[in-house]
């Protein structure tokens, strides 16, 4: 057990099923249907119960050059979270802000975002509940030349590309499936497979994220009960391999003590690029 959770005495500590990729089964892929079915997964699936660590009593300590992510306090001022235009004029310099503060970078780009709701009688896509990284070695890149073209790609080439997602509560607290997030420092290049996701709400389009194989060693956290006063910025990619984390898997996961009765998770996530200069 890391010696981080060793030295906490944190009741919130549980033990919980996530869903993983088993490596020797058949090639993992993803569906996103344009329906409201909810994120289908096929080939090798591993069902494993994990320590899943509360990293409340050590928030301050995480980095997203260290850990992969990093936990921060601080409201919007949004007052409508589902109003999309609110969202663009008023949350997105709020997002950009986070993100260069965080890394340093002299240009940040916000390719979209995403409201997930547990409640399935919504239009809103739920959470997603199996470990996984939103980007891989090849996909990451990919996303920002689309995104952005290739001349400015370019230019953002020569200095080093960072990926961020912002996950914040619209809903509080969160009492329905918390998100988990693996130390990236725990986790090992075998741990990550790779993974074709189709996503029929973007006109099909195919793209690649890294399933998460289980392996002994690899640590898990997650924030009990967070309000909308509080965000997790989590690294999906980086460039520079010089022994930072690159990689950070995550996953929404049904707590074992969820009340009966608990209301619908409400969050949004805002996927972002940075570039920061080396």
């Amino acid at each position: 057990m890391n010696e981080t959770i060793r030295k906490v005495d944190d009741q919130r500590h549980v033990r919980a099923e996530l869903l993983f990729a088993d490596p020797s089964g058949e090639a993992p892929s993803v569906l996103i249907p344009k329906s409201d079915e909810g994120t289908v997964r096929r080939g090798g699936l591993d069902h494993r119960e994990v320590l899943i660590a509360s990293g409340r009593d050590i928030a301050d300590t995480f980095d997203v050059d260290k850990e992969g992510f990093s936990f921060l306090t601080g409201a919007s001022t949004v007052e409508n979270f589902e109003d999309e235009a609110e969202v663009e004029r008023v949350y997105y310099p709020e997002i950009k802000k986070i993100v260069a503060d965080a890394t340093g970078a002299a240009e940040v780009e916000i390719f979209d975002h995403t409201i997930r709701v547990t409640d399935p009688n919504t239009g809103y896509r739920r959470p997603a509940s199996h470990a996984h990284n939103d980007y891989t070695e090849t996909s990451g890149p990919k996303r920002l030349r689309d995104m952005i073209g290739d001349e400015r790609a370019d230019a953002w080439s020569k200095d080093r590309i960072v990926q961020i997602n912002v996950w914040r509560p619209i809903a509080e607290p969160v009492l329905q499936m918390p998100l988990a997030i693996l130390d990236a420092s725990s986790t090992e290049p075998s741990d990550l497979i790779e993974t074709t996701i189709t996503n029929e709400r973007q006109n099909g389009r195919v793209g690649q994220i890294y399933s998460v194989a289980h392996r002994d060693g690899q640590r898990w956290f997650y924030f009990p009960e967070m309000t909308t006063r509080e965000a997790i910025l989590i690294k999906g990619y980086d460039s520079l391999k010089d022994g930072r984390a690159r990689f950070t898997p995550h996953s929404a996961f049904v707590h074992p003590e969820t009340p009966e009765g608990a209301p619908p998770r409400r969050s949004i996530e805002v996927r972002t690029f940075a570039r920061v200069s080396t």
